[in-house]
């Protein structure tokens, strides 16, 4: 008895020291904190939810105590008994921003059922920290208006990139924390703070990859999946890119070909587009852009691969599509001109991604599973292009930026039973539709649909995309009608004035 009331008396001694060290405690993470967004999001409606999601930077590593802080907000429905099962949206890249897209999806019809969750990817431009690496945009236009095609200048790409990795380490940042992996973790995470019992995955170009992972890792409350423009775990993009683009271009060839008017109006044109591409090589073609900075007019030599690369660039875009093999014949004429606002779109695309983030995922998780050399000499290219690379991330950060080791599945294919929406367009140069096929033969669940005559990301910009994903939603059990999806817009054959 006397050992027992010692031991009492010495516990009420110290309970005010254990209550102040429960005070004292951080907060458990991961957890949210509601809380208003920064501008620009302070315009949004009244009924707009908004916060924080609190993750550890490196779940594998959580004693390392750094914390980062990932904005999300929840549009709601327009509709006073919306559906419960919410539709939760991520962008492509990686680098991308996804709260960049609030504006688009303010206005989207989806809103008039169901509400839309959108959450910033770890180390993009809106989370904290972010990942911008500046310095790379800078050494990114370090050869405008000097250098051939206007690729940057070698040495200062690689000071770009050694002063980003020294910045990251200074501040205290583990870029082995910004993989897919992690950001599926952040979205399962989300849906179980919020309380939310199933919702509808979306994802966009490197968005699906995530997507994808969800499925894989945190398939718990996951409805139904939309991927639009899909990028498998398994593929070896940066080894594969330069052929899917001439295949992307050849398919537009084989149109004219195929088509009496087509061909008569641009007769053999896929021998002739060559013949420019050698003509590149030897004297290089001479335009003027306008900067994509300021639009004061900038100089421009292109080779072949700075031809191609334009091309490339108008590829990518649905509405440039029907002029493309009139915008090619004019440039066979010698009409260059007709070159420069894709030249100087295409340099304008290399600025503000988070190049960080982007580096980041592609020496975690990329880079591992492929050889530099079959990305330096691809294959199944004509010599007119034996130069035409296309690396995701500049090819220095190979030996200046933190490489990971990877576990094998994460280059396999992702298996799933949860009925999956797959978008593909039919000359999308980036995510090709043989991808797009291949992922739909592992999801005995999916219903695929190839959009004729468009590019990429087609349920951005297809009348048809709307209600596709309506109908999709409301039953996922059925494969959407593709009503017009399946009908190629016609080529132009003169220039719209």
């Amino acid at each position: 008895m006397i050992r027992t009331r010692v031991f009492i008396g010495a516990a009420w001694l110290l309970l005010p020291m254990l209550l102040a060290a429960e005070r004292q405690a951080p907060p458990a993470v991961p957890r949210i904190e509601w809380a208003p967004l920064p501008a620009p999001f302070a315009e949004l409606r009244p009924d707009t939810k908004t916060g924080y999601l609190i993750v550890p930077e490196r779940r594998d590593a959580p004693r390392s105590g750094r914390n980062i802080r990932l904005p999300f907000l929840i549009l709601k429905s327009r509709s006073s008994s919306p559906r419960p099962d919410p539709v939760f949206f991520t962008a492509g890249g990686p680098g991308g921003s996804t709260l960049a897209r609030t504006g688009y999806f303010r206005k989207s019809p989806l809103l008039d059922e169901s509400d839309i969750i959108l959450l910033e990817q770890r180390g993009n431009r809106f989370a904290a920290p972010a990942l911008m690496g500046p310095e790379i945009d800078r050494a990114l236009r370090s050869g405008w208006g000097t250098r051939l095609n206007g690729d940057p200048e070698p040495r200062a790409m690689k000071a770009a990139l050694a002063a980003a990795a020294r910045s990251l380490r200074e501040a205290g940042i583990d870029p082995g924390g910004y993989t897919t992996k992690e950001s599926a973790a952040d979205i399962g995470d989300l849906r179980r703070l919020l309380g939310i019992e199933v919702w509808n995955l979306y994802g966009v170009s490197y968005g699906t990859k995530l997507i994808l992972t969800v499925l894989r890792d945190h398939p718990d409350g996951v409805r139904s999946a939309i991927l639009d423009s899909v990028l498998p775990l398994e593929v070896g993009c940066d080894e594969e890119t330069p052929a899917n683009i001439l295949a992307a271009l050849d398919a537009v060839f084989a149109v004219c070909r195929g088509d009496d008017r087509l061909s008569a109006r641009f007769p053999e044109l896929r021998d002739r587009f060559l013949r420019l591409l050698a003509e590149a090589n030897r004297r290089p073609l001479e335009i003027i852009i306008k900067s994509p900075l300021d639009g004061k007019p900038l100089p421009l030599r292109l080779d072949g691969v700075g031809v191609m690369g334009c091309i490339y660039n108008g590829l990518e875009d649905s509405a440039s599509v029907p002029a493309l093999p009139l915008l090619i014949d004019a440039a066979c004429r010698g009409d260059y001109d007709r070159l420069a606002p894709l030249a100087q779109s295409l340099l304008g695309s290399t600025q503000g991604t988070a190049w960080g983030m982007r580096i980041s995922v592609w020496c975690n998780e990329e880079l591992p599973f492929m050889k530099k050399r079959e990305i330096l000499h691809p294959a199944g290219l004509p010599p007119e292009l034996a130069r035409f690379i296309q690396p995701q991330i500049p090819l220095a950060a190979w030996g200046l930026w933190p490489k990971g080791h990877p576990a094998a599945g994460e280059n396999r294919p992702v298996r799933s039973l949860v009925p999956t929406l797959i978008a593909a367009g039919e000359f999308d140069p980036d995510t090709p539709t043989k991808w797009a096929r291949q992922t739909a033969g592992h999801l005995p669940n999916a219903r695929l649909i190839e959009f004729a005559g468009f590019s990429h990301a087609p349920l951005f910009g297809h009348p048809e995309a709307t209600r596709i994903m309506r109908e999709f939603l409301a039953d996922p059990s059925r494969k959407p009608e593709p009503g017009k999806a399946a009908e190629r817009p016609a080529f132009q054959f003169a220039w719209r004035n």
